[in-house]
């Protein structure tokens, strides 16, 4: 995952994070889950995709739904800030009975720390799934902000961070597969006991997950529907998480598929320049990609661009079976579109390394994310479809 102050972007970089066996999906829908941007005290940063997410005490009826909670297809997992849960969780541990905790890294450089913790998990109107989550709190296992197994300054403040949690509902079952199952020095999940903390191998299935494969029906992906917005950029949009891709193909079929490669990546290329690590993440929340022909905004708007006039660009993206699609796209001078208040753009962008596909590319489409090893009407994941 990937995080930007001023304008915020997650993505999941964990190499290898899927994991597990061909399986099965289910071909209906399990329902949907309204998302929103621009309509919360909370959530506040320009184009950052939220949702409510219902959590609750393992096999009760004691349940907290979450707010602003940032809709992420392009990290693994739910993680809540342990400052806005009320409910009690059961703690995982490893087979030596020690508290299982994971740290989380996001490419701008900071890191989140906490427990992983089992609840039951209702997402939308779908009924409720049994998933271990991360409980982000610097001080669980006797660690603290600035000294614990991350080695870094870790997140402690959701206001801070202009929200509650992640909804990570991307290409995989896991956050880490098969990595973390045999290596005890992944660098992700750590045994605790008596204030030390040391790695820890984690089975698949005590990892946190993505909650969506684990539903009954409409566990073999998830598709987001959003409006368009103008140039000038729209106060807020509202649109729909359906759980399940199968309904929706059926009604809007999308005109490419392109499966990734195990990585999670599709192939960008812009400008007669290949990108073999590109991807498609609504948590970011602008269209990143490196372009030293194009002006940069000063202080404290960089690393985003500012061309003194609309730019109108494309580039292909190509998965790995050889399917392809063409898609143009705007970038505006972020100092301006910032001035209009609004707070959804479909014409963002930044710097980057690589080609990040921001939630720009998802205004105006229905984009469909296909899990690994769970089949559909499209195929089986991982795969992307728009």
């Amino acid at each position: 995952m990937k995080r930007m102050r001023v304008v915020v972007a997650f993505l999941c970089l964990l190499a290898g994070c899927g994991g597990g066996d061909d399986g099965g999906g289910s071909t209906s829908s399990a329902g949907s889950i309204p998302i929103s941007v621009g309509t919360s005290s909370v959530c506040v940063t320009i184009n950052e995709l939220c949702a409510s997410v219902t959590i609750c005490q393992p096999g009760t009826s004691n349940c907290q739904t979450v707010s602003d909670v940032l809709v992420d297809v392009g990290s693994v997992g739910l993680r809540v800030f342990g400052s806005r849960l009320s409910v009690p969780l059961t703690q995982t541990v490893d087979a030596q009975g020690r508290a299982l905790g994971e740290c989380t890294f996001f490419a701008d450089g900071s890191t989140s720390w906490g427990p992983v913790q089992i609840a039951d998990v209702v997402l939308g109107d779908a009924p409720a799934v049994r998933v271990p989550i991360q409980v982000i709190t610097p001080t669980f296992g006797g660690q603290s902000v600035s000294s614990n197994p991350c080695n870094d300054t870790v997140d402690s403040d959701p206001d801070a961070a202009s929200l509650n949690g992640i909804l990570g509902i991307g290409l995989f079952r896991q956050d880490c597969g098969s990595v973390c199952a045999v290596n005890s020095n992944n660098t992700l999940y750590f045994s605790c006991q008596a204030a030390s903390c040391a790695g820890a191998v984690v089975s698949v299935v005590d990892q946190v997950q993505n909650p969506v494969w684990l539903l009954p029906s409409g566990n073999n992906g998830v598709v987001i529907t959003l409006p368009n917005v103008p140039e000038s950029g729209a106060s807020s949009v509202t649109g729909s998480l359906i759980l399940g891709i199968d309904p929706a193909a059926s009604t809007t079929p999308p005109s490419a598929v392109l499966p990734t490669n195990a990585n999670g990546f599709v192939t960008t290329v812009y400008k007669g320049r290949t990108f073999a690590q590109s991807i498609i993440d609504s948590g970011s929340n602008a269209l990143f990609f490196p372009d030293a022909s194009l002006a940069g905004c000063p202080a404290p708007l960089d690393p985003f661009y500012c061309p003194p006039n609309a730019l109108h660009l494309s580039a292909t993206i190509s998965g790995t079976s050889g399917g392809q699609a063409v898609v143009p796209f705007q970038v505006a001078n972020t100092q301006l579109l910032v001035d209009t208040r609004n707070s959804a753009y479909n014409n963002l962008g930044g710097d980057f390394s690589t080609f990040d596909w921001g939630l720009p590319f998802f205004l105006g489409r229905t984009v469909f994310v296909g899990i690994e090893g769970q089949s559909s009407s499209l195929g089986t994941g991982p795969f992307f479809a728009f």
